[in-house]
């Protein structure tokens, strides 16, 4: 339309310009033709200039040609390989497959199709170029222009990586992030909820739609990519998914830097907390436990004896209690590194329990009945701190009830007795309610955007009075009615404004500190006075260091 516009317009410029020096007669015809030229420039304003595929936007971010290989390191689950102007993320054949539960059956189980990103104004590449090993891969041409997020989990990466303005489209009924809700507030239409009629359509309009592998906020498109930060196993795993959406920004540089510093903090705490361990001489045990009440409506008639879940009427309901132990390895990963140790179900499941295997390999063991709950108190009684994963709606702190929901008692669970109780549950901030009934948790879109924040509150945890962090539980709270809860609102950004006058472009150019977690050095103790030293006296040569060591406080590579 606008190549059109364009040939239109060339003519009859200069032709108006001639007919406004003729006769009076004439002048009828020139001011039809000034209508028709202004009717032609409103066209073209409504149809603003498209930059073609083969040219970079104004001020595009530059490949990064000095990468080569693999740069990804921790996480397991992708990995990205370099070439001269396109890159390849390749997910992980054995670990990556679309979920058990994704919204197109036939995707279940499928290994996920590499993805290609190649720089604008370059040839798109084709199945077979180096590094493009199948025909059903996924191409997008970078730096990427518009992105939807149908759940949290990319936010907290965006946010660092300072790219939010390329949002284009967000679900926000669960997001904690202060800013992240203020941008609805500049831009209203940002909100686009996945359950919306039109969202697909919407939602994947020249705009790549970071779902999962369980489909969260599936468009059923061309635009669909797996963000899977979810499912990779460990705790820095998790965190180098920023390189996954730094690639698509040409922003790896940036990336690498943020992810260094949490690992440097990360790695000094799990230091730390293995010298606590070595100084306490004792290994502290972690218990993540659940109770979920018995969902079935009619259980006498429905359950008739049986425990466990069942089918009524096409649909599932559980016949009794459940208490769980909800392993899994990221959890593990988090507890050993904090210096503690994971409380495990033995091989063979104890009397009225039984278990299930987990896509990580980790086990969740379920117990019912009075002989169960008997089974289950037994590995309460160890655990030196509780964490309590219990569904609780709108994460009421008010509503938790540790002791009634396990039907234990202080004399029952040492951690329990502690004082304060050594109970705790992972809603220690979350966002203010939407709608009358939405409340969302920081613990699934932004904890795992921040390994060393997750490690310093689990070692505030076990270690009590030994450990105190700068930065505090903040995902964790403990279980006392009442206390402990942070509730974020958009008008806890920083650049809310009370009289609507927000500064909307601030949010996205502002440079997320990364939080340093490790307690600061203690000052060093001064040194005796003694008098000073004759000045012709030489100062001793330092102890000379081998080839194959490090100067003590050394930078780590």
């Amino acid at each position: 339309a606008q190549a059109i516009l364009a040939q239109l317009q060339r003519p009859i410029l200069p032709f108006i310009a001639r007919v406004q020096d003729t006769s009076t007669a004439s002048r009828a015809m020139a001011g039809a033709m000034h209508k028709y030229q202004q009717a032609i420039l409103l066209a073209l304003a409504l149809y603003p200039l498209v930059v073609p595929a083969d040219e970079c936007p104004v001020g595009a971010t530059p490949f990064p040609s000095e990468l080569e290989g693999n740069t990804v390191k921790y996480a397991d689950l992708f990995d990205i390989t370099y070439h001269d102007t396109y890159k390849v993320i390749k997910y992980s054949p054995t670990m990556s497959v679309y979920g058990a539960f994704h919204s197109a059956v036939s995707k279940r189980g499928q290994s996920i199709p590499e993805i290609v990103l190649y720089q604008c104004g370059t040839p798109k590449p084709e199945f077979a170029d180096t590094g493009v090993s199948t025909s059903g891969a996924r191409y997008f041409e970078i730096p990427l222009q518009r992105a939807t997020l149908p759940w949290g989990g990319p936010l907290p990466f965006f946010e660092l990586l300072s790219v939010t303005e390329y949002i284009y489209a967000m679900d926000l009924t669960y997001i904690s992030s202060a800013c992240g809700q203020l941008m609805e507030e500049c831009v209203p239409s940002i909100h686009l909820s996945q359950y919306d009629s039109n969202y697909s359509d919407t939602a994947s309009n020249n705009s790549v739609v970071f779902t999962d592998s369980s489909g969260t906020g599936w468009t059923d498109t061309e635009w669909d990519v797996e963000f899977q930060v979810s499912l990779d196993p460990g705790i820095l795993n998790r965190a180098e998914w920023i390189s996954y959406v730094a690639a698509f920004f040409n922003l790896e540089s940036k990336a690498s830097e943020i992810f260094s510093i949490m690992r440097a903090d990360y790695n000094a705490l799990k230091a730390l907390a293995q010298q606590l361990s070595e100084e306490e001489d004792r290994t502290p045990k972690v218990m993540w436990a659940s109770f979920k009440a018995e969902t079935c409506s009619n259980p006498d008639t429905d359950c008739d004896g049986v425990q466990g879940w069942i089918q009524v009427d096409g649909s599932w309901c559980h016949c009794g209690d459940i208490w769980a132990i909800t392993n899994a390895h990221y959890k593990d990963n988090l507890v050993t590194d904090a210096g503690g140790e994971l409380i495990f179900a033995p091989a063979t499941p104890p009397a009225g329990c039984s278990e299930t295997t987990n896509t990580d390999g980790y086990k969740t063991l379920s117990c019912t009945g009075a002989d169960g709950l008997v089974s289950y108190k037994k590995f309460l009684a160890e655990a030196d701190a509780i964490i309590d994963e219990t569904y609780i709606a709108g994460y009421d702190t008010t509503a938790h009830d540790f002791a009634g929901s396990f039907q234990v008692t202080a004399d029952e669970v040492p951690a329990l007795a502690r004082n304060p109780p050594n109970i705790f549950r992972i809603d220690g901030r979350v966002s203010d309610e939407r709608d009358g009934w939405a409340v969302g948790s920081s613990w699934f879109d932004h904890s795992k955007a921040e390994p060393q924040q997750l490690l310093a509150g689990m070692m505030e945890m076990i270690w009590v009075d030994s450990f105190e962090s700068p930065c505090g539980l903040k995902y964790f709270r403990r279980a006392i009615p009442g206390q402990g809860q942070t509730q974020v609102s958009h008008d806890d950004c920083p650049y809310y404004d009370d009289s609507g006058n927000h500064d909307c472009a601030a949010i996205h150019e502002h440079l997320h500190e990364v939080p340093i977690c490790t307690p600061p050095t203690a000052a060093p103790t001064p040194a005796p006075t003694q008098a000073p030293t004759p000045a012709l006296t030489p100062t001793p040569a330092p102890t000379p260091v081998s080839a194959d060591e490090c100067p003590v406080g050394a930078t780590p590579f």
